[in-house]
């Protein structure tokens, strides 16, 4: 049994229905800030008796409210869960949740409406409310909460609501009923009463002594009549209350320690004290579905917001993968929020579920995007810590490689700068550039689109730019003069193109009948090419190749420099293009490099931009990321 989908209506930030489909195993949430995330976790939460924080209260703010000056707050919340994968006793216990369906289904509604400092809520199991909820049924199911800003060292110090003790408990709950019903001391119970009998019988540690003196000084005081009798002993004598004084010590290694040695939670790290925390839990519910014992547990639900807290990259990355076999292994439930590249790269997209909040939340489950196997398997190697920002940004530019990764946010900032101070960056709009390492865009942007008819699903609702090369033959064949026929270099102009052989190219015709992608393309030939052959663009790039060649009193510099002095911007765009090709050349040599060339020439653009022409293909897809359109600054 899991919970397969939530529909929301009326709360936090799902005015109209919302709906989102889970599954069985890890979900990972992902999305901006505002997408709605907690709120998912908070509807979940406010069904079931969370374990750790109780069970949510409705109060004045849980009700929708619109940002317009007339909207007025959601009159009534409705939260619906519906459970799939029923086995048959689980048909049995939740059976008023069932009817004659194969799903059960949990309804929780609010009225807008206070009372005495409360709302009236009301609680139904079932397709349809039929007859009084039975209450008891909530427990069948074990949630538990852990939220972003989770205070570890207070759950896991001695005391009754310690971590510890409750797993200790639940470990022992069939032994101390034994015990209970055979009116005798659990085990545990034996040994401390052995040990303060001991303390109180021996003269060696001076207790006997000190419980003598009290004695003595109370008989004084109120007399033999009055006075009661003393006894000095360990800590508390029943199970519950000797656990609740146990705590739990972590040590990178105890194969040595020494366990009379005593170290306090507040010496240990945020983040291991975070570990110790959420282990204590998973030990507890992997118990509940290995034994089954205890009390009855047909669902078990862990929610964690930002499991990323306080943990380096690698912590995270075996946490999650952690939390990903313990929720297969053990029948359990796992929802996480996160905002870290790192977790949602250490899963498979069918995992991930993305949510946006553009004019009204939004989740699509990354596994119903429709993608062919081989697509999945290609994205689920490739999404690393940098590339799945894709699935955190207002907006995603795919770029083929460093070079166009590195330049493309210089470029942006001119594009932009018509917009005015706070608009005019790619951070502003909050868009993120993604290094494919290739042509890859028929694997990634499916994410955003249908680019096959047979390959239809959802999408994330996010704008996503491609940008390509055009990528024509490196040379052609002309007349040698002589009757015959010679290789030349082909350097594409305005009057000479040729459509280049990119197979990314012949994705365009399908993305562009798509609502949130579109793939551009050079007209010449590679990115650099392109935009050398615009308005005086050369004399920037010559200068920055001068600068980066080794040979700094060699003829290729002098060449090079005197070169940046022509006027390009007066030329045609033939008498441009051998000077395009050149510049690549220098560029693809050894002596520079496409990202050492990169890194320098965004630099250049950053100081001194003004002026620089982007051509045409670069500014289309800059603006469509952004979401903004030609001359609406």
């Amino acid at each position: 049994m899991y919970l397969r989908s939530l529909d929301v209506q009326g709360f936090k930030c799902f005015g109209e229905t919302f709906s989102i489909e889970l599954h069985d195993g890890l979900n990972v949430l992902v999305g901006e800030n505002g997408a709605g995330k907690t709120g998912v976790v908070s509807a979940i939460r406010q069904l079931f008796n969370d374990s750790e924080s109780g069970k949510r209260v409705i109060s004045e703010r849980d009700f929708y409210r619109g940002f317009g000056k007339d909207d007025v707050a959601a009159e009534e919340i409705k939260i619906q869960a519906t459970f799939s994968g029923l086995d048959k006793n689980d048909v049995i216990a939740f059976d008023t949740w069932c009817g004659n369906q194969p799903e059960a289904k949990l309804t929780f509604t609010a009225l807008n409406q206070e009372s005495r400092g409360r709302f009236k809520h009301h609680t139904y199991g079932g397709h349809e409310y039929t007859k009084a909820f039975e209450t008891e049924k909530l427990d069948y199911v074990h949630c538990v909460y852990l939220p972003p800003l989770r205070d570890a060292e207070t759950k896991l110090r001695e005391g009754r609501q310690s971590r510890l003790a409750r797993l200790l408990k639940a470990l022992c709950r069939k032994d101390i009923e034994a015990a209970r019903k055979a009116r005798v001391l659990h085990p545990l119970e034996q040994h401390v009463g052995d040990f303060n009998r001991q303390l109180s019988e021996s003269d060696q540690f001076a207790i006997k002594a000190a419980n003598q003196r009290i004695g003595d000084s109370l008989k004084a005081a109120l007399g033999a009549h009055l006075s009661q009798g003393t006894m000095i002993q360990f800590s508390e004598v029943s199970f519950s209350r000797i656990v609740e004084g146990l705590r739990l010590l972590y040590f990178p290694d105890l194969s040595d320690a020494d366990a009379a040695q005593f170290r306090a939670l507040e010496e240990n790290s945020l983040g291991y004290n975070n570990l110790l925390y959420i282990a204590s839990i998973l030990a507890e519910l992997a118990y509940e579905a290995d034994v089954g014992q205890g009390e009855k547990t047909y669902l078990r639900l862990l929610l964690i917001e930002e499991p990323e807290a306080h943990l380096h990259p690698q912590l995270q990355l075996r946490l999650l993968r952690h939390l990903k076999k313990a929720a297969e292994a053990r029948g359990m439930q796992v929802i996480i929020t996160t905002h870290s590249t790192v977790i949602t790269a250490a899963v498979s997209v069918d995992h991930v579920i993305h949510l946006s909040n553009l004019s009204h939340p939004k989740a699509v489950p990354l596994r119903n995007c429709g993608l062919p196997t081989q697509s999945r398997q290609f994205v689920d190697r490739w999404l690393d810590a940098t590339k799945s920002n894709l699935l955190f940004a207002q907006g995603t530019i795919l770029v083929e490689g460093i070079a166009e990764a590195m330049v493309l946010p210089a470029l942006a900032k001119i594009v932009l700068q018509p917009f005015g101070e706070g608009r005019d960056s790619l951070d502003d709009y909050g868009v993120s550039v993604i290094n494919l390492g290739g042509i890859y865009f028929k694997h990634f942007m499916q994410l955003f689109c249908d680019v096959k008819a047979e390959h239809q699903g959802e999408n994330i609702p996010v704008r996503c730019s491609g940008l390509t090369d055009n990528d024509p033959p490196k040379s052609v064949m002309e007349d040698d003069g002589e009757g015959g026929q010679k290789s030349v270099p082909y350097l594409p102009h305005a009057e000479n193109c040729i459509v280049g052989n990119n197979p990314a190219l012949e994705l365009q015709k399908h993305i562009e009948l798509s609502e949130f992608a579109r793939l551009f393309a050079g007209k010449y030939k590679t990115f650099e090419y392109d935009i050398a052959m615009e308005g005086n663009n050369l004399k920037t790039m010559l200068i920055v190749a001068a600068g980066l060649w080794e040979a700094q009193d060699g003829p290729v510099v002098k060449g090079l420099k005197a070169d940046a002095k022509l006027d390009f911007s007066a030329m045609t765009s033939a008498q441009r293009a051998p000077y395009a090709g050149a510049l690549l050349d220098r560029i693809d040599s050894d002596d520079i490099g496409k990202g050492i060339y990169a890194q320098a020439f965004a630099d250049v653009l950053e100081a001194k931009g003004a002026g620089f022409v982007v051509p045409v293909y670069i500014r289309q897809a800059i603006l469509w990321a952004c979401g903004l359109e030609e001359g609406a600054a």
